[in-house]
């Protein structure tokens, strides 16, 4: 059996994230505000990966409270994600610039592959590649801050043009 992964938030994009870890052979392991990350990591000190997911709100306090064991091992989402968001905490995590929708009771709608860099960043184009969820694994930190650039363009234009027109992306 494959290590574990630890994943931290477990909505509709965890659920996505969870679904195709565990299919690609990983056991997976929650955390939810009902049980912590001091109460996982007793059992899973050392995980292969730790996935956070998890609202842009929530995202600083999440990063405060990961356990030392493991900050080396995140893995990190978001729409609006930039590298301020992690570099302020020292960290050096796998980021994937999500380009896929997911909305309750739909399953994940692709819309372009997903880029991702860093440590996990096969593991994580592993597992989603094993739901049918395409991904571009990037050379380096250039091309990531790119990708976060473009995806922050992206979601700042269909905002303001959905304020304009109305509709949805689709639609758009």
């Amino acid at each position: 059996m494959k290590d574990a992964v630890v994943l931290i938030g477990i909505g509709e994009m965890g659920g996505v994230f969870g679904r195709g870890i565990l299919k690609s052979g990983h056991p997976v392991y929650p955390v939810t505000r009902k049980n912590p990350p001091d109460a996982v990591v007793k059992d899973v000190p050392e995980p292969e990966a730790v996935v956070v997911a998890v609202g842009e709100k929530d995202l600083q306090a999440v990063l405060d409270a990961v356990p030392d064991g493991w900050k080396d091992r995140l893995v990190l989402l978001q729409n609006e994600l930039l590298p301020k968001d992690w570099e302020q905490h020292g960290l050096t995590p796998t980021v994937i610039s999500v380009w896929f929708e997911k909305k309750p009771g739909q399953d994940a709608k692709v819309i372009v592959p997903s880029p991702v860099f860093g440590p996990k960043a096969d593991l994580i184009s592993g597992a989603l590649d094993a739901i049918g969820i395409p991904c571009n694994v990037l050379r380096n930190e250039d091309e990531l801050l790119f990708e976060l650039i473009l995806k922050n363009l992206y979601i700042l234009t269909v905002n303001t043009a959905g304020l304009k027109v109305g509709g949805t992306v689709g639609e758009l």
